[in-house]
């Protein structure tokens, strides 16, 4: 018993991870084997090892937030590279109007006679 008392007076919630509960649940099939009346420490018991799964899920989340604020940093990353890249295309597009150079479609057959100097 004093090892169930322990590890619940011990343990933090973050620190419930599934290994813990395996132990807890191992010290609690092991007390419950002596026939004391534990029904005053059961809700505890059974608090600690319901509360394994929920901080398994709490660090998933705290894992993808994490994720979520990279992705959203690479975002802004990339917009600005776009934005720049877009600027560049103007500047290059006013020179070849500059040089005399008609910008063409690439993508057009070639029996349209748009090719024609």
């Amino acid at each position: 018993m004093g090892k169930v008392i322990h590890f619940l007076n011990t343990k933090k919630v973050k620190d419930l991870n599934e290994q813990a509960c395996k132990e807890l649940q191992v010290l609690w099939d092991e007390l419950k084997k002596f026939k004391f009346d534990l029904t005053w420490l059961e809700p505890q018991v059974q608090s600690g090892l319901g509360i394994g799964s929920y901080v398994e899920k709490a660090l998933e989340v705290e894992k993808l937030k994490g994720n979520v604020a990279d992705l959203e940093m690479e975002i802004e990353t990339l917009k600005a590279k776009l934005a720049a890249a877009e600027v560049n295309l103007d500047i290059e597009r006013d020179l070849l109007k500059a040089g005399g150079i008609k910008e063409r479609d690439l993508n057009s057959e070639l029996s349209s006679g748009s090719w024609k100097p």
